[in-house]
């Protein structure tokens, strides 16, 4: 058996910067926040492929040409001014480092540039904003963007930003990255579970469904004959922060609840004015307390302490019940009241009387007409949402959670699928995978016939 490659991954590596650039092909180029963010989502496509590590600028790559690594889990700093990348599957002998720190990578090839391009149509028909193709290695050559963090600064600086060197040989036993995530993939068919970040100490990784947004957190362990095993699979959540740095600063920051759901600005309730204000408040600009109201009710003085105010209560009380009954045609208010009374008594105050059988039936057909009204709304938000799936905008996974969304704010969710959210944003299909099972048509008895 051959031996297995020993290849190691360069965590935490800077590949662009925002900021104005004067680079050998563009003066002033001036990649944005956004475009940053762009580059991220490409990859959520599956006809982008993740950048390749090369060596230097070469001009157009031969056939034959082999890239040293690729460029994998891309993502943005807190404040989303600098894309950050992992080298993975970078030969030992060239990124592995000694004891101090140091390594061929950081000595010989301390800089890097970006092939990127903007409006990038992929095979599959989309258009990406911003796409980053490959990154290349420079010696002496010096940076289009210069800001970015140096290599032997980075392994020279590890301990201090967290940014370690995955050796491969050791932590993994010799088993690399891509191998531990094909035997995930092999344990777990289910095409809506998928990698998010995978970790070597502790060897653990972070599985999203996509069928609900969870995440999971699943142990794994590499045996003696280099087999991956994985362990019981834990819910966890991702939970924001405060940011350690005082510069950093949030990608999009809202000044008011309007700014933040305009859809919903209309609908809110005004504040009260200052005149409604003062009508709510006692003569000397203070709600009344209770001992107060009470003391005004019954007629005492204001310095009547607490005893006096409850004898004065009990007095009201017992005074009430012996009163006379309100004349009601000459009946007392202990007798039942005959239908006639209770007409003229809800006439008096605007009130209908209906028959208990009528108004049975209407209730009936209220409720009716409720349940056929939330069963058009519900027809109604299945097909936006549907809309939106089938334009590209967003995934079939997540058509549950719209559909939720549709309900606890049905004018801002469709206002975000049909006026916000770009036209095939996504694939609109799958491509290269299938959740049905495969038939075997060698058992089926239309193909008995049939020489395989």
């Amino acid at each position: 058996m051959p031996a297995t490659p020993v290849l190691v991954t360069v965590q935490g590596v800077e590949l662009g910067s925002t900021g104005y650039w004067n680079i050998s092909n563009i003066d002033d180029w001036h990649p944005t926040a956004a475009d940053m963010a762009s580059a991220v989502a490409a990859l959520d496509c599956p006809a982008v492929r993740r950048p390749v590590l090369k060596f230097g600028h070469t001009g157009d790559p031969g056939e034959g040409d082999p890239t040293i690594g690729l460029v994998d889990n891309l993502r943005l700093t807190e404040d989303g001014q600098t894309l950050v990348g992992d080298f993975v599957g970078v030969p030992a002998w060239l990124a592995e480092a000694d004891s101090e720190g140091r390594s061929v990578l950081a000595s010989a090839y301390p800089d890097r540039s970006g092939e990127w391009e903007h409006n990038y149509v992929c095979q599959a028909g989309h258009t990406h904003p911003f796409v980053l193709h490959a990154m290349a290695l420079l010696g002496v050559v010096r940076p289009g963007i210069g800001t970015l963090e140096s290599l032997y600064d980075l392994y020279t600086k590890a301990p201090e930003k967290e940014v370690a060197v995955a050796k491969s040989a050791v932590a993994l036993a010799g088993t690399t990255a891509d191998q531990i995530r094909k035997a995930y993939y092999e344990a777990e068919p289910d095409y809506y579970k998928w990698i998010r970040e995978m970790f070597v100490d502790p060897p653990e990784l972070i599985v999203q469904n996509d069928r609900d947004d969870s995440l999971e957190r699943i142990p794994y362990t590499i045996t003696g004959d280099g087999e991956v095993e994985f362990g019981d699979g834990q819910a966890v959540k991702v939970e924001y922060v405060a940011a350690r740095a005082s510069v950093s600063k949030p990608a999009v920051a809202f000044a008011s609840r309007s700014e933040a759901r305009p859809a919903a600005a209309e609908a809110a309730p005004e504040s009260p004015s200052a005149a409604e204000a003062e009508d709510t408040q006692g003569k000397e600009g203070t709600m009344p307390t209770l001992k107060e109201g009470l003391v005004q009710k019954l007629g005492l003085t204001a310095d009547a302490d607490d005893d006096a105010v409850l004898t004065a209560f009990e007095a009201a009380l017992a005074a009430n019940a012996e009163a006379p009954a309100e004349d009601n045609g000459g009946t007392s208010t202990d007798a039942e009241a005959t239908p006639e009374q209770i007409a003229a008594a809800a006439k008096k105050h605007g009130l209908t009387v209906l028959d208990a059988e009528v108004a049975q039936r209407l209730t009936a057909d209220a409720a009716a007409g409720r349940e056929a009204r939330d069963r058009q709304q519900a027809e109604d938000d299945a097909r936006i949402v549907d809309t939106a799936i089938s334009k590209g905008k967003i995934t079939p996974a997540r058509r549950e959670h719209f559909l939720a969304s549709m309900k606890a704010d049905r004018e801002g969710t469709t206002t975000l699928l049909e006026k916000t959210l770009q036209e095939s944003a996504i694939p609109l299909t799958e491509m290269g995978h299938s959740t049905e099972p495969v038939e075997d048509i060698t058992k089926n008895p239309a193909y008995k016939n049939w020489s395989f």
